[in-house]
C-alpha cells in the first residue's frame, strides 16, 4: 500500500515538473541560439518536447487506467522517464558549449547561465520528486553533476569556482531533499494506515462515513 502511495503521489503532482521544464528548455533554446551548434540545439529542443509530451501522456493513462496492480511498471517508467530528463539536462553544458568555441569569461557566463536553470530545476522538483529517492537523484545527479564535475577539470580558476560552488549546491540540494522525504513518506504512511482501517471497518460492516481519524 505505501508504494502505491508514494507512486500515487509522483504522478499526481508531476503535471508542474513537466511545466518547469519545458519552459525551461524553451527558455534555453531561445538563449543559446547564437552560441550552440544550431543542429544540435535544435534536435536537443525537438527530442525534449518529444519526452515531456511522452511524460504527460504515460501521466494521463497513469490516472486513467488500473493502476494498483502493476504499480511497480508504473514507478519504474516514471523513474526511467526521470532520468532521461535529467540526463539530457545534464548533456547541455557538453552540447551546447564545446571546449574552446568561447572566450573564457564567455563561457563560465554561458555555463553558468545552463547551470542557474539547471539549479532553479532541481530544488523545484523536490515537490515532485523527493517522495523517493531513487526517483529524485536519477533527475538530478545527471543533470547538474557531470556538468560540475567537467568545469572542475577544466583547471582554471573561473571555470573550477563554478563547478566547485555548483556541486557543493547540489550537495546541499540533496542532503535537503532526504529531509524532505522524510515528511512526505510520513504523510504517505498515514494515508495508507487509514485507508486500511477504513476498508478494515467497511469489511467488519461500520459506516465508514462515521470513522474520524486523526
Amino acid at each position: 500500500m505505501l508504494d502505491v502511495k508514494v507512486t500515487e503521489h509522483l504522478y499526481h503532482n508531476s503535471y508542474l515538473s513537466y511545466l518547469a521544464t519545458g519552459a525551461g528548455s524553451i527558455l534555453v533554446f531561445w538563449l543559446f541560439q547564437s552560441v550552440a551548434p544550431s543542429s544540435y540545439l535544435t534536435i536537443w529542443f525537438v527530442l525534449f518536447l518529444i519526452l515531456t509530451g511522452i511524460r504527460f501522456l504515460v501521466t494521463v493513462a497513469y490516472q486513467k487506467y488500473e493502476h494498483a496492480k502493476n504499480n511497480d511498471l508504473w514507478f519504474m517508467t516514471f523513474l526511467c522517464l526521470a532520468f532521461v530528463s535529467g540526463t539530457m539536462w545534464g548533456l547541455t553544458g557538453f552540447i551546447f558549449i564545446p571546449k574552446g568555441t568561447l572566450t573564457l569569461l564567455d563561457s563560465v557566463l554561458y555555463h553558468g547561465m545552463l547551470l542557474m536553470f539547471i539549479a532553479v530545476l532541481i530544488a523545484g522538483s523536490m515537490v515532485t520528486y523527493a517522495i523517493s529517492k531513487t526517483v529524485y537523484l536519477s533527475f538530478s545527479f545527471p543533470a547538474i553533476v557531470p556538468q560540475c564535475l567537467m568545469l572542475v577539470s577544466r583547471g582554471d580558476v573561473h571555470h573550477s569556482f563554478l563547478g566547485g560552488f555548483m556541486l557543493v549546491y547540489a550537495i546541499a540540494v540533496f542532503i535537503i531533499s532526504v529531509y524532505i522525504n522524510r515528511m512526505l513518506m510520513e504523510t504517505c504512511k498515514a494515508e495508507a494506515e487509514n485507508e486500511v482501517l477504513r476498508e478494515l471497518a467497511k469489511n467488519a460492516g461500520v459506516k465508514v462515513d462515521d470513522i474520524k481519524i486523526s
